[in-house]
């Protein structure tokens, strides 16, 4: 069996299950961070200065929201200052979708795998509205911060106790049957994750956390990231295989690792995803290609797992490229044990086929003033790929 097949191997027999929730702040000191540090999607920015301004945004907002500053103003001043750390939320074992970042008192679903011992954590997903992830300041976010991670955070704490862990891909098979991409639409999946919560819950909470669940469409992509992530990672230190395990975008990079060569970030330009824009957002600039989201596309769902979800594919019209479906089968190693998707995506195998995964990513107007304005597909280009076979470290 060659490296790469090992290594596909290894990530399809991953068994990811939700095991509770953590803050921040305990991952951070378990390794020995400094206790003021947020953390973004993608790789290490080369300099706080190319931080773009939806990131910044949803950097005030955290410093808020952990009362390290009172106003706009002062907390823009300590993060200049770097008194506030800002590191790659993979390299902790962390994601964060978008331009949103993770700040120390908010807390993370917990997803771990018996067989290999390994842990992944998620910030939890905000919803529709009052959202970090989308890069923009907006009365009212605060407050539904301190809501999420405090009561609602609770309240999934309490009854994952109650009916203990709960395995996350029979619930994302299902999803996938019944229309889901497993990244851009979500719909079944938070349906079906959102029943196993409620369940036989007659808590005073059950109410309000509810009527949230219901909104929140997107509710299982965190839940569904912590598991690609997981599952790729299981890869790691497969001795000679440059099957990619890491992957991610911070707005200006684009970022991956690969097996052999654990905890080494090679980068390229993120170029903006492209996608169709509605009327009144024509002409606005878009940002590069950000978040931590690109694990699961490069798991095997979102762009490469289109073939279930006709109305993902639908939605991209002519910025699909016309042989998506078949770049599955060109791309990666196996049909994954209990998924019905393909997964062991490779550096190896892109070169050789002349294309990338096609990453379905949301759309973030690069100013920082209105937020997603759209959906859209991103290929990253060759160059880091090929690279990463071009100079192997020893």
């Amino acid at each position: 069996m060659s490296a790469n097949a090992q290594a596909a191997a290894r990530i399809g027999a991953t068994e990811p299950v939700w095991t509770g929730m953590a803050p921040l702040a305990q991952v951070l000191a378990a390794t020995g961070c400094p206790e003021r540090t947020l953390l973004h999607a993608g790789p290490t920015f080369s300099s706080r200065n190319t931080v773009p301004q939806p990131v910044r945004n949803s950097v005030v907002q955290a410093i808020l929201f952990e009362g390290w500053a009172s106003t706009m103003e002062a907390a823009e001043e300590l993060f200049d200052s770097g008194a506030v750390g800002l590191e790659p939320a993979q390299d902790h074992n962390c994601l964060v979708p978008l331009a949103g970042v993770i700040s120390p008192s908010m807390q993370l679903h917990v997803v771990t795998d018996a067989e290999s011992g390994r842990v992944q954590y998620a910030v939890l997903n905000e919803g529709m509205r009052h959202c970090l992830r989308v890069g923009v300041v907006e009365p009212g976010l605060v407050d539904h911060q301190h809501w999420l991670h405090g009561p609602f955070a609770l309240w999934l704490s309490d009854r994952l106790a109650a009916r203990g862990p709960l395995p996350l891909l029979p619930l994302l098979a299902a999803s996938l049957e019944q229309g889901d991409d497993g990244h851009n639409r979500t719909m079944a999946g938070s349906a079906l994750v959102a029943s196993e919560l409620l369940h036989n819950d007659a808590s005073a909470f059950r109410s309000e956390a509810e009527a949230f669940l219901a909104e929140c469409l997107p509710f299982a992509l965190n839940l569904w990231m912590a598991a690609a992530a997981l599952s790729l990672r299981t890869a790691e230190g497969t001795e000679g295989s440059d099957a990619v395990t890491r992957v991610g975008g911070n707005g200006i990079d684009f970022g991956v690792q690969i097996a052999a060569e654990p905890g080494r970030w090679r980068t390229v330009a993120g170029t903006p995803p492209r996608g169709p824009i509605p009327a009144e957002f024509e002409g606005l600039p878009v940002l590069g290609a950000i978040g931590d989201s690109a694990v699961l596309d490069f798991f095997g769902l979102g762009g490469a797992s289109l073939r279930h979800a006709p109305l993902t594919l639908g939605s991209l019209g002519e910025f699909a490229p016309a042989e998506v479906l078949e770049r599955p089968e060109a791309l990666m190693e196996l049909e994954h044990p209990r998924l019905p998707i393909r997964t062991g995506v490779s550096a190896s195998r892109i070169a050789e086929a002349g294309r990338t995964p096609v990453v379905l990513l949301g759309m973030i107007e690069g100013q920082g003033l209105e937020g997603r304005i759209g959906g859209g597909a991103f290929e990253p280009s060759l160059t880091v790929f090929q690279e990463a076979l071009a100079a192997p470290v020893s």
